[in-house]
């Protein structure tokens, strides 16, 4: 029972950011609950009442089964675009597969029938002779469809089989309400911050007010492409990132504030100020993602879906977080510099226009000094 309750979460949590309940009852069911799934039909297609996937040659057992699979997961072809779902065999499953390959490689007659449970899930044609235990299948796939049959074929095979009791579907009236409030809390917060850059760093502040609402809305859209359910380790980690993205612009921004003070243009000191900021803001993103990372690795050794979730909604965010403050901020302060803003160094700077003394060093009274 302890395998079913691991192969059923892989199944419904591929990624660990689903959330799902899934607990013994008695000594021989299981309860199973999905946060966000859209409907029973969705819920049964990924869980299944499935024991056994099994790869045929027109119907016959080679002795090739989902034990034999390492590793499925759906991803896109680089030249063509299209979906398609990546699969790779264990030691044994290569050797088989690869004789399997060798035999129908170019028949159309000749097929690779993969079953769950006698039902046929796909049969694909051999292309070419996989001798490394590595291919992909491809025809037309749908984001869901291929997401489906990669969590079909990743699960692999149950040790019991599974009998469906009892379904049903429950409105999340307290999970709305507490999505409000969450919903308000997180505007209530992103305002306050955006209104302090913009108070404390004037323009520069209102690029990153902007950055900061374009990270925000990559962020969730790639949140709802995976999908993400933000649940509290989700939502934890989607306010981390912001922070990290609000101080990849803090770095930048202060770094121009010295080189605006020595009397340089915005553009001169845009320019300096990003390529002494940017060591800082790798390093501390670089070790953040290095971290999320092993995360990763001891969630899907744990089968712990906090941590898994945690670790894959932070990654996404720091990503996002370093494009958007790298090239989304970069573009916007070249936008200001190029329109004349530049002229107004007071606007960029909280300290005002940098003055020359009687040396000519900034400082003092007279013109501000231009490098």
């Amino acid at each position: 029972m302890e395998g079913v309750l691991d192969r059923i979460n892989r199944r419904v949590n591929l990624f660990g950011t689903e959330e799902p309940i899934i607990q013994l009852f008695g000594e021989d069911r299981v309860i199973v609950q999905l946060p966000g799934a859209s409907g029973i039909e969705t819920a049964k297609a990924l869980i299944g009442q499935t024991a056994q996937l099994v790869f045929k040659e027109r119907n016959a057992e080679i002795g090739l089964t989902g034990d034999d699979l390492e590793s499925a997961f759906a991803s896109t072809d680089p030249n063509t675009g299209e979906w398609e779902v990546n699969i790779a065999f264990n030691d044994r499953g290569t050797g088989i597969f690869s004789d399997l390959t060798q035999r129908i490689v170019g028949v159309e007659t000749k097929r690779i029938g993969v079953f769950l449970d006698d039902d046929l899930l796909i049969a694909p044609v051999s292309l070419a002779w996989i001798r490394d235990g590595r291919s992909s299948i491809t025809g037309n796939f749908s984001r869901e469809e291929a997401r489906t049959l990669s969590i079909q074929l990743e699960a692999g095979s149950l040790p019991v089989p599974l009998e469906l009791i009892q379904e049903s579907d429950v409105d999340a009236l307290l999970g709305e309400e507490s999505l409000k409030k969450s919903l308000l809390a997180g505007i209530i917060g992103l305002g306050l911050v955006l209104l302090f850059m913009i108070a404390y760093y004037r323009m520069a502040g209102v690029v990153a007010a902007f950055a900061l609402l374009f990270y925000a809305v990559v962020v969730l859209a790639v949140f709802k492409l995976v999908p993400v359910t933000l649940g509290l380790s989700g939502i934890g980690a989607f306010i981390l990132s912001v922070g990290l993205a609000v101080d990849a612009n803090i770095l930048i921004f202060e770094r121009m504030k010295e080189e605006i003070r020595i009397g340089r243009t915005l553009a001169s000191s845009m320019e300096v100020g990003f390529s002494r900021a940017w060591p800082a803001i790798r390093d501390g993103n670089f070790s953040t993602i290095i971290t999320c990372l092993v995360l990763l690795w001891l969630g899907s050794r744990t089968a712990d879906d906090l941590v898994t979730g945690f670790a894959f909604t932070l990654f996404i965010g720091v990503v996002v977080s370093m494009f958007t403050a790298i090239v989304v901020s970069r573009n916007l302060l070249q936008l200001m510099a190029w329109i004349g803003l530049g002229r107004s160094l007071n606007l960029f700077s909280p300290e005002g226009t940098p003055t020359l003394t009687a040396g000519g060093r900034p400082g003092g009274a007279g013109q501000p000094r231009n490098v």
